[in-house]
């Protein structure tokens, strides 16, 4: 928590403050009230596993701050009372959220010398799910094998945020990612064998777009055939553009609500991925997707990303560090020009994945991949 005195910096805060509510009539005779640098809105939502963040307030008189909701053990902040004529920095806390439903708390600040006067309300809302798209209780996945001998190994942070992965094909070699937040800058880095890349940071620890050296990950706008943008309520596209290889996911959502924590779906899926420096064909397929009843939440990483095969997967999406990208019902069959890739999922006892079966007529092939936690 941060004191700053008032007079020095009086003038900066009120030119940006947003006042929430309180006020006095101007024939008073005393001064009281509050403005805010932060939260700038009545609401602020946070993820189920978002930790921190910040209030910034001027208070003009002496003050208290109350919950006004029954249950707010989850919601703390730094400083409960302090003096007039001054900007207060507090820290606000949060436990991570393991309910699996959404959950709000109110806190008033009350200037105690004319608690009828001037007072002003703010709310935490916090979802269900963590920034990743997984329930706030999902199972943490550290291990997958599959039955052509790929083996993906992960870590993870206290906050449930993957911290590193390791990838190893059938033949041996290895790739792996580590991950950075860096919650002061809110800037997310990426660090791979060609270099590291980074992005801005959202309380929920995701970022729109990666930038390194040489590569480029992120959301991408869909385009119509006369090259206008179509709006990202029907649909967007994920681009990996690294060194050796480009793969682009675009995904059709056709109007569903992306909010964090409402069930939605893919319509389909266009997979495209184009080889740079090596003689390889560019694959350009476009799917169809179906679903079940079986929910994509319980467990970090989104199952769906093995439809096509660990060669054809791109490992961020597998562990949702781009959280649009994943659907909230695991797919049962994808339907092409050339061919069908259904999909079986048998389920742990707290309905996370234990193993999913995908059979490929295109290929003629079956895999197994196998989860750990």
């Amino acid at each position: 928590m941060k004191r700053i005195c008032l007079f020095a910096n009086i003038l900066a805060v009120l030119a940006v403050a947003a006042q929430l509510t309180g006020c006095l009539e101007s024939d008073d005779p005393y001064t009281a009230g509050f403005d805010f640098m932060k939260p700038v809105n009545v609401r602020t939502n946070v993820y189920a596993n978002t930790s921190t963040d910040s209030l910034i307030m001027l208070s003009q008189g002496p003050w208290q701050i109350t919950a006004d909701t029954p249950d707010a053990r989850w919601c703390t902040i730094d400083l409960m009372t302090g003096e007039g004529f001054a900007i207060y920095a507090l820290g606000v806390h949060f436990e991570q959220n393991t309910t699996g439903q959404q959950r709000l708390v109110q806190f008033t600040v009350t200037d105690t010398n004319h608690p009828d006067k001037a007072y002003a309300s703010w709310q935490y809302l916090q979802y269900a799910t963590r920034g990743d798209g997984s329930f706030g209780s999902a199972a943490l996945v550290r291990g997958i094998r599959s039955s052509d001998k790929w083996e993906v190994s992960i870590s993870y942070d206290a906050k449930s945020r993957p911290v590193q992965m390791n990838v190893k094909s059938p033949e041996g070699t290895s790739e792996q990612y580590r991950m950075a937040y860096n919650e002061n800058s809110a800037t997310l880095s990426l660090t791979t064998a060609d270099g590291t890349l980074t992005g801005a940071m959202d309380n929920g620890y995701q970022t729109d777009r990666l930038v390194g050296a040489g590569d480029t990950i992120g959301y991408a706008p869909q385009y119509y055939s006369n090259g206008m943008e179509m709006p990202i309520s029907d649909a967007f596209s994920y681009v990996a553009s690294r060194l050796k290889r480009t793969q682009a996911f675009a995904y059709l959502i056709d109007g569903k609500n992306l909010n964090p924590d409402n069930e939605h779906t893919a319509d389909s899926l266009i997979y495209l991925s184009r080889w740079k420096h090596e003689a390889k064909p560019q694959t350009v397929e476009h799917y169809k997707l179906q679903y079940g009843t079986t929910d994509n939440r319980y467990q970090t990483v989104d199952v769906n990303q093995l439809l096509l095969g660990m060669d054809e997967c791109e490992p961020l999406q597998l562990i949702s560090m781009f959280r649009l990208c994943r659907s909230t019902s695991i797919v049962t069959r994808a339907t092409s020009a050339t061919g069908t890739i259904d999909v079986a999922t048998e389920l742990n006892a707290d309905r996370s994945v234990r193993r999913i079966v995908v059979s490929d007529s295109r290929k003629g092939t079956e895999v197994t991949y196998d989860f750990e936690y």
